[in-house]
């Protein structure tokens, strides 16, 4: 254990760092000082002067950036109503079926785009009846 140098462990090696850092770096003299400064709170500064607006924006046009690509578009109306690809007698029969049919699978999402969308989802027109 004596036939290691010792600037091989950590604790020689922190010496001979602290001893170069002493002299090229004399106590009394510091080039850069650690000044600790706080933040102020700004909220509460400018918490007077400040009011909570809540209205929708609309925009004229689009917005794009310098390549011509659109950014942002103005909101359009949103559909009333979403037609499911099924009539509401096959959604009944699929949702009867085992989980290895598809029509199982179709049915499930219905369901699943039902309770999300509730009213706006409409159920496609029966085949044959009109």
């Amino acid at each position: 254990m004596s036939d290691l140098p010792v600037s091989s462990s950590p604790a020689g090696s922190m010496a001979k760092e602290k001893e170069a850092l002493n002299e090229t770096l004399p106590l009394g003299e510091e080039k850069f000082p650690v000044v600790e400064t706080k933040e102020k709170e700004v909220e509460k500064e400018i918490e007077p002067y400040v009011q909570k607006i809540e209205k929708e924006i609309y925009l004229s046009k689009p917005i794009t950036d310098n390549f011509g690509q659109t950014l942002v578009t103005a909101p359009s109306a949103q559909p009333t109503q979403i037609v499911l690809p099924i009539s509401q007698n096959q959604f009944l029969f699929g949702l009867k079926q085992s989980v290895g049919d598809s029509i199982r699978w179709l049915a499930e999402w219905c369901l699943k785009l039902i309770k999300i969308l509730g009213a706006k989802a409409v159920f496609q027109k029966e085949e044959g009846s009109g």
